[in-house]
């Protein structure tokens, strides 16, 4: 849609996970709710005024939801989760990136991105060898091994094991079950290369200006697929040679060194150097177009090579051999699954290694989640995931092939099919798993219990009620929730120990013999007994005892796990709803392009970047300035494009962050890319940036730009009032992640974002000031409005705009300009006589001179605040308050106006105002009384305002005061309202 010719400012929002309708993300419905709650409410028929968050100013949505959440065939992703958190991994490394780093910094990097996607690469191989354990291992080698038993236990398979029938010869029945793995590898394929053809733009012709301390300001960032198609090739090539390992290793080894086993040498050597090579195709980094052609083409061989010894071995396995039959378990799959895993814990360890010489050598910041140890955690339990899944689905599928459901089962005649030892450690390793779920979930609810026992205190001192009312604990428990989200690091560690002690116990099994978590045998070819020290009897028995157990409850387990999975993904792929639920998980982990596994799921941010830049580059082209509003998920995409976008349209940009997990989240766990320096580098790219968040929020939080903090110093109050409202049944609920655009604050963000873009286009508004009317009590509200105009008409000011009322009916704001042309020079002037007046008349002195003519409507003013109880009028910077049955005028300076403006509640707050106002005077405040109302809904609890001013006044701000609190920036740290805040 073009740009309508008359729009000078669009406010562009962009909705974070799993987002709704476009209608309900403009807030354009036709109806909306304007009491009660999702349960039952009361509607009216939508304005249009209500749809504006300043009159003039369109509303405009980026709604990216679909791409992770819209089509059905998104279930599946569900089953891509290892091979996410590996990529993810990728990106989480702790340390700075930049040309100046020492030559062990560019190694450790270097072992860094190798050794993750390697892991990756062996994830794909572990799914390929698990669809090969149940088609090629159980079915084919196993199953038809029993002959005529397996056939009349599973008729269905009869044509792989009655004895006679077309394939059961072990060859053939091996090519036939060998088709599981490839269709497995085919989807993967498939999905890859559509997602890749969907997800992609045609690149831009906008040019960002790139800068070091801002990866994501590079022009090519978003622009992965000559990498991806690499390592796809890669990927594919070995997940096709280990199907061939498979094919070909059972036929070796019976044909021994006759000449067709020399054949078959020489097609096993040649799948070695395949799989080698295809290997180390991974690791090529970048896309150098000096030589990344030629490495795309390597790549691409291999993968061809591979598929051609897959053939070939096919034709080998499938050659007549009368009497070759199979016995116990597939000759070569253990011990190649043994080696699979063996490799998978080096590569941990040198994660671990090389994390650990980064966040050392060149920390990104101190906030680094874990001390840098995020990325190889994350890494490693991706990699544990993928291992439990694999186990789950060959030890269920033994179950059902066989017969044999629980230990003891094969007195009744089932088939004993015997999945490796290692799925038999896995097993374990889940019912390890279960148990540390259960602990984690107990100790946060001992946490969240303290937690909030420990912010009732506050609670209840910032709302001036009671510790023991159910509403105080609510909101306690409400803001300890929003704390829980730095505990993150912990549980990840937590959930990481089944590996470490799954490693321990494997290796005391190997070098002692002592102890076993499978059935009798060692997973060689013949499947002859174990070594006599394996058996149980010669282990410790309790321990042994105990192993047993938990890998039988691990097999229940899976089961279980199996089945919730298909329920869940038959759901999803049903119900639109339950699949944006899914998606959540998607829109946190996709937001990465695929630079370590070209598998997993696509990264929708590689079209919702571009998409975003042009929209804003040809919005600014035409002159009309950008608004760009992102909450949650969306704020990162905002940043990312402001990265992105080209310098021309810096002046025309500001930026409104809201629940941003910014800093909390990408800063701790992805610092190279999102660290305190490369967000000062988004502040320096747009013309302001505010940041809204709430101590409730357990995702969003203040954000740490440079040496200062973005946006305001302290949370949003949440919820707005303890009590009741006046014609409400219910008290409002906290808010936690939602609905911040309904929050006034908001609006007073996108106005000043709206005067300061027209401002800089030589469009702002002629010289005025901002009127502000808070009414503790609202029906006291139209006298004191009456009153301000006639104060205002006295002074020769008229209203040029009057803002919509907010969603509380008490607070209003209008834009007042002088009746007769007039400099700024004129307009102070005539705020500096209404100073005066409202003072004089307030401390009941006569009125003088030029001011004794406009007396009486200064006194007016003065009566019908006195009469509304608690109230505040600023017109400018002429401050008029009144609570707890005292009054005071002040005339704000540039930096007290800043301060001010930085608690964007004290606007509402009378009571906190006043105090403010005290502390500007150097007056020492008395002992408080209780507000009249207090606790009633009708307004915001005044300590919530009192202490964020007193930590705003003595904080050390360092607040720039352009725009009167425009783009403050504090210093420090800051927590929540009235409590300890985000811990």
């Amino acid at each position: 849609m073009p740009i309508m010719p008359d729009e000078r400012v669009v406010e562009l929002r962009v909705h974070g996970v799993s987002g709704g309708q476009a209608e309900e993300l403009l807030d354009v419905e036709p109806a909306m709710r304007v009491s009660g709650d999702a349960l039952a409410g009361f509607f009216r028929w939508r304005r249009r005024r209500d749809t504006e968050c300043v009159p003039g100013v369109p509303r405009e949505i980026f709604a990216w939801g679909n791409l992770t959440s819209g089509r059905s065939s998104r279930a599946l992703w569900l089953l891509l989760l290892p091979f996410m958190l590996v990529n993810i991994a990728y990106w989480m490394r702790p340390g700075r990136l930049g040309p100046h780093r020492s030559p062990l910094l560019r190694a450790a990097d270097l072992v860094y991105g190798g050794a993750v996607r390697l892991l990756a690469l062996s994830l794909t191989a572990l799914l390929v060898l698990a669809a090969a354990g149940v088609g090629m291992d159980l079915v084919a080698w196993q199953c038809g091994g029993y002959g005529a038993r397996c056939a009349e236990l599973r008729p269905l398979l009869g044509f792989l094991s009655a004895p006679g029938a077309p394939l059961a010869e072990p060859g053939r029945a091996l090519a036939a079950g060998a088709l599981l793995p490839l269709a497995v590898a085919g989807v993967l394929w498939r999905l890859s290369r559509r997602t890749g053809s969907v997800y992609e733009v045609t690149p831009q012709t906008h040019a960002p200006i790139p800068d070091s301390a801002a990866p994501l300001s590079d022009p090519g960032f978003w622009r992965n697929s000559e990498t991806m198609a690499r390592l796809r090739s890669a990927h594919i090539g070995v997940a096709a040679g280990a199907v061939a390992a498979l094919l070909l290793t059972p036929a070796l080894e019976y044909d021994g060194a006759g000449p067709r086993g020399t054949a078959g040498a020489v097609l096993a050597a040649a799948l070695g150097g395949t799989l080698l090579l295809s290997t180390v195709g991974v690791l090529i980094p970048g896309t150098d177009p000096r030589w990344n052609r030629w490495a795309d083409r390597g790549c691409a061989l291999l993968r061809d090579a591979a598929l051609v010894l897959l053939a070939a071995s096919a034709v080998y396995a499938v050659w007549p051999r009368p009497e070759w039959s199979a016995a116990g378990r597939l000759p070569g799959y253990a011990a190649g699954l043994n080696a699979l895993f063996a490799a998978q814990c080096v590569l941990g360890v040198l994660l671990l290694a090389a994390a650990a010489v980064l966040y050392r050598g060149a920390p990104a910041h101190r906030d680094t989640a874990a001390r840098g140890m995020a990325g190889p955690v994350t890494a490693v339990f991706g990699a544990l995931l993928g291992g439990v899944f694999s186990a789950a689905v060959v030890f269920q599928a033994a179950g059902w092939l066989g017969g044999c459901y629980y230990p003891g089962a094969e007195d009744t005649g089932c088939l004993r099919l015997q999945p490796p030892s290692a799925y038999a450690w896995l097993q374990l390793a889940f019912t390890m798993e279960a148990v540390i779920a259960l602990v984690v979930a107990g100790a946060l609810a001992a946490v969240l219990r303290a937690r909030t026992d420990r912010l009732t205190g506050a609670v209840a001192a910032a709302y001036r009620r009671g510790r023991g009312e159910r509403r105080t604990r609510d909101i306690a428990r409400a803001r300890a929730l929003g704390g829980m989200t730095e505990l993150l690091p912990a549980c990840l560690v937590a959930f990481l120990l089944p590996a470490v002690a799954l490693v321990g116990l494997v290796a005391y099994a190997v070098l002692t013999g002592r102890l076993t978590a499978g059935p009798a045998g060692d997973g060689t070819a013949s499947g002859q007994a174990a070594h006599p020290a394996a058996v149980a009897g010669r282990s410790v028995d309790a321990v042994q005892d105990a192993v047993t157990a938990m890998v039988t409850v691990g097999s229940f387990l899976g089961g279980l796990f199996l089945v919730g999975l298909m329920l869940l993904g038959r759901s999803a792929y049903r119900d639109r709803p339950t699949r944006q639920g899914v998606g959540v998980l998607w829109d946190i982990g996709t937001f990465w392009p695929r630079v370590a596994h070209p598998l997993a799921p696509p990264s929708y941010a590689e079209r919702a970047v571009p998409q975003l830049v042009a929209r804003i580059a040809g919005m600014t082209d035409d002159g009309t300035g950008v608004v760009l509003s992102g909450h949650s998920q969306g704020s990162v995409l905002a940043a990312a494009s402001v990265w992105q976008l080209p310098a021309r349209c810096r002046p025309a940009v500001a930026l409104i962050t809201h629940g941003s997990p910014l800093y909390r989240l990408y800063a701790r766990y992805f610092p190279a890319y999102f660290g305190p320096a490369a967000l000062a580098d988004v502040r320096e790219r747009v013309a302001g940036w505010r940041n809204l968040w709430r101590a409730t929020d357990a995702i969003g939080g203040p954000i740490r730009a440079g040496d200062g903090t973005v946006g305001y110093a302290e949370p949003l109050p949440d919820p707005e009032s303890y009590g009741v409202r006046k014609g409400e049944a219910l008290p409002p609920p906290p808010l936690g992640h939602s609905f911040y655009t309904h929050d006034p604050a908001y609006h007073d963000a996108v106005e000043a974002a709206v005067a300061r873009l027209r401002r800089a286009a030589g469009d702002g508004p002629h010289p005025g000031v901002e009127v502000r009317v808070a009414v503790a009590e609202p029906g006291a509200a139209p006298r004191v409005e009456e009153a301000v105009d006639g104060l205002l008409a006295a002074f020769g000011l008229e209203v040029a705009a009057r803002l919509p009322a907010e969603r509380d009916p008490w607070f209003r704001r209008l834009h007042a300009a002088p009746v007769a042309a007039a400099g700024d020079a004129e307009v102070a002037a005539l705020l500096a006589e209404i100073a005066v007046a409202l003072r004089d008349r307030a401390e009941h002195r006569p009125a003088e001179g030029p001011l004794a003519g406009r007396s009486d409507a200064a006194a007016e003013l003065v009566a019908a605040v006195e009469a509304a109880g608690d109230a505040v009028v600023r017109v400018g910077p002429v401050l008029l308050v009144r609570a707890d049955g005292e009054a005071a005028v002040r005339r704000l300076d540039g930096a007290e106006q800043a301060r001010v403006d930085a608690v964007p509640l004290l606007a509402r707050a009378p009571g906190a105002l006043l105090a403010q106002v005290r502390r500007f005077s150097g007056v020492v405040p008395g002992p408080r009384r209780p507000a009249a109302g207090a606790g009633t809904g009708a307004g915001l609890p005044a300590a919530v305002g009192a202490v964020g001013a007193a930590r705003a006044a003595d904080g050390g701000a360092d607040v720039d005061d352009e725009d009167q609190g425009g783009d403050e920036r504090q210093e420090g740290q800051h927590a929540g309202a009235g409590d300890d805040g985000q811990e």
